[in-house]
C-alpha cells in the first residue's frame, strides 16, 4: 500500500517536472524558432523584392532566343 502511494506521487511529481519544462523552456523555445524562422523569410522576401527593383535588364538564359541582324563591313 505505502508502495503504491509513493509510486503515484512520484509520478505525479515527475508529470509536474516535465509540464513545468514544457511551459518554461520548450514552449519559449519553439516561440523563439518561430519567431526567428518568419524573420528571416521575410528578410528574404524583401531583399529579392530589392533586387527585383534595381535590375533593369534581364540576364540572357540558354532558351533565349536573340535576333541579331548583321551589317556587312565594307
Amino acid at each position: 500500500m505505502i508502495y503504491q502511494l509513493f509510486s503515484i506521487i512520484l509520478s505525479a511529481l515527475f508529470l509536474m517536472f516535465m509540464f513545468l519544462t514544457l511551459w518554461y523552456v520548450a514552449i519559449p523555445i519553439l516561440i523563439i524558432a518561430v519567431l526567428l524562422g518568419a524573420l528571416r523569410r521575410l528578410k528574404g522576401h524583401i531583399r529579392t523584392r530589392v533586387r527585383k527593383h534595381r535590375t533593369r535588364h534581364h540576364p540572357i538564359h540558354a532558351h533565349d532566343v536573340i535576333d541579331v541582324d548583321f551589317k556587312e563591313v565594307n
